[in-house]
């Protein structure tokens, strides 16, 4: 058992892993593109402080996340690393930004002024990301706001620096919206040809995100954003697919494992009601154990009809609703003893069983993006 000491529930972090696919996804990259790691969302639940230890250590040194929170702990972990924040900044935040030495996207004149008044409180110069629209329709600057913003920048030379320009695809994982990929890579290049005309020389720009690199032979810009691939999870069918056979081979592996210990283990006479309502009725003499882990720690209410775990190499279903902070399974069938301490799967491998975030994302009609970013925060993280 590898549990951190005093865990009941815990993350394991697989180094080796997450090692072997910076390394495989480097090798998609056109000569010359860099490698950005995109650690939002506590590195896709995988644990950000844990992920970029390692990602330093493979020489990673561009870092994607989406808040000024997020990127403080990028710097504490790596003083000299480009860290892109690409999501709102309130005004408020943003001398936190300046002070760190971070990259703010900027995709409206409001937000071009606000960080031009920042830097002046702060008395150092802000570095900025310009998002153009594309044809995701989210953030993003096009026609005369981004005229405008272009304009505004020139007048706050040497207080506001252009230094990333960035766009973000609206289908890159689909391959049957090759057309509108390449439609977004050209409505980037004009824009980014605009902004080099009017006499900006940005260091980064960037569009390309995991599924493109893989999916789609267009150009990378200077850097690819990855995020769900280096977690060792495909985007969709068809990236994997493609990088599984085609041209642009990665051999990734997932880096995460979802684990317990049970709790209690009970013997439950037929006629006996599991949990709350009692939503399941046993007709058996029936081996409960309960295990210390609900839908506060990421293991969706959805799961209790087609939910399992695996003990001891066993696959034992859910009984009953899952509660907030536990929920119960069948290990009538495990050969051995369960006894309370012994460890329970719950995404991961034990012995011919395994459960993946993406069979999770199957049952519960969602996308594995959601299965592991929706991971408790407050669950310990063990680098293995």
């Amino acid at each position: 058992m590898t549990a951190p000491v005093g865990a009941k529930t815990w993350l394991e972090i697989s180094s080796q892993a997450l090692r072997n696919n910076i390394n495989a996804l480097r090798g998609t990259l056109d000569p010359g593109v860099r490698f950005c790691a995109v650690v939002k969302a506590n590195a896709y639940g995988h644990g950000i402080r844990e992920v970029v230890g390692v990602a330093v250590e493979e020489g990673v040194d561009l870092f994607g996340v989406d808040s000024v929170d997020e990127a403080q702990i990028v710097r504490s972990l790596a003083p000299d690393a480009t860290i892109f924040i690409m999501g709102m900044t309130v005004p408020e935040r943003l001398p936190d930004v300046i002070g760190i030495r971070a990259i703010q996207t900027v995709y409206d004149i409001a937000g071009a002024r606000a960080i031009k008044d920042a830097a002046k409180i702060v008395g150092l110069p802000a570095l900025i990301t310009l998002e153009l629209e594309t044809g995701l329709h989210r953030l993003g600057a096009e026609g005369r706001g981004l005229s405008d913003i272009l304009d505004f920048l020139k007048q706050s030379a040497g207080e506001v620096y252009l230094v990333s320009v960035a766009s973000h695809l609206a289908s890159a994982e689909d391959a049957m919206s090759r057309p509108l990929t390449a439609a977004q890579y050209e409505r980037f290049t004009v824009l980014c040809r605009e902004i080099f005309h009017k006499g900006f020389t940005p260091e980064h720009y960037h569009i390309a995100c995991s599924a493109a690199a893989i999916l789609h032979e267009l150009p990378h810009g200077t850097c690819v954003r990855f995020g769900i691939m280096m977690y060792g999870l495909w985007p969709s069918a068809d990236v994997r697919r493609e990088g599984t056979l085609g041209k642009r081979h990665a051999d990734v592996k997932p880096v995460l494992a979802f684990k317990t210990r049970v709790a209690q283990v009970k013997d439950v006479a037929p006629g006996g009601g599991i949990g709350y309502g009692p939503a399941i009725v046993v007709n058996r003499t029936t081996r409960v154990a309960i295990l210390p882990v609900g839908y506060y720690d990421g293991f969706d209410r959805k799961l209790a009809r087609e939910g399992s775990v695996v003990i001891h190499g066993t696959r034992c279903p859910v009984l009953g609703r899952i509660c907030m902070n536990m929920f119960m399974v069948d290990a009538s069938n495990v050969p051995g003893t369960v006894t309370s301490g012994t460890e329970a799967v719950i995404i991961g491998r034990d012995g011919m069983h395994t459960i993946t975030a993406d069979d999770l994302a199957e049952r519960l009609g969602t996308i594995n993006y959601e299965v592991v970013t929706r991971l408790n925060p407050l669950l310990p993280r063990a680098v293995v």
